[in-house]
């Protein structure tokens, strides 16, 4: 099978918003604790994501998109849809999705991203993954109930949509010191295969500087990525096995 190779529709001045959006939202972060200094930063990762999504909220509430936020758990992940394209898009951390690439998978069944990634089914009748998981972890088989079970879910967190969705995408951003390092647009499969990976590097500059001190939100982060699979069992009967196992969804969407 030939590779998937339909370049994502978005324009450089949307991107230009996106990598705003998550420096900017940094900064207003940072600018707050300098305000409002605390002596421990615990819920540094949730706040951040704060004001990440606060910003693209603000970026992208015009004619065109829909934007709105996904309950998975605790977690309220944002989203944006673009009318004109019927892309779907979300927003993660790099290192946090490739974390949960390579996760097994009844840990990842029922993560809002994994979910979502159904989206992008039919891709994978035609086309090569650019990118499969090397993994020891096989996609394992599911039965009818916890198919039907995903699909319900998807419906639920696509159902204030207004429109088709042609393809789902998300958004992975590295980011150091309140700069954007690296950001790449992944259109993934259920299992999270990479279909497709679209780097806008060149997209990246600098809309100011200012000296902080980063707390790396390592450990927040992580956890939010568990968060939701302790807030949404699902009951697992897999071809291959007959014990049962209950899994969840989360998200640091991060």
């Amino acid at each position: 099978m030939e590779y998937y190779r339909k370049k994502i529709p978005i324009g450089e001045k949307d991107i230009r918003k996106i990598i705003r959006s998550f420096e900017d939202a940094e900064y207003l972060y940072n600018e707050m604790q300098k305000e409002h200094p605390t002596r421990t930063h615990n819920a540094r990762g949730h706040l951040l994501w704060d004001f990440i999504f606060t910003e693209l909220d603000k970026n992208f509430m015009q004619v065109g998109y829909q934007v709105n936020t996904i309950k998975r758990g605790l977690w309220h992940a944002l989203y944006i849809y673009d009318e004109n394209s019927k892309y779907l898009y979300t927003f993660m951390r790099y290192k946090n999705f490739t974390n949960l690439q390579n996760k097994k998978p009844e840990n990842k069944l029922s993560h809002y991203v994994n979910i979502l990634s159904k989206l992008n089914d039919n891709l994978k009748e035609t086309y090569q993954p650019v990118y499969e998981q090397m993994s020891f972890f096989k996609e394992l088989p599911l039965d009818e109930d916890t198919d039907n079970e995903l699909k319900k879910l998807l419906e639920e967190m696509t159902s204030k949509i207004i429109g088709e969705i042609e393809r789902y995408a998300i958004v992975v951003v590295d980011q150091q010191k309140g700069k954007v390092q690296d950001i790449q647009c992944i259109i993934p499969t259920f299992n999270l295969d990479t279909m497709y990976s679209e780097s806008w590097n060149e997209f990246i500059n600098v809309h100011y500087e200012y000296e902080t001190s980063v707390i790396e939100p390592v450990a927040q982060e992580n956890a939010e990525i568990n968060l939701e699979f302790k807030e949404h069992p699902i009951n697992l009967t897999l071809k291959e096995q007959k014990t049962q196992e209950k899994v969840g969804g989360n998200g640091n969407d991060k």
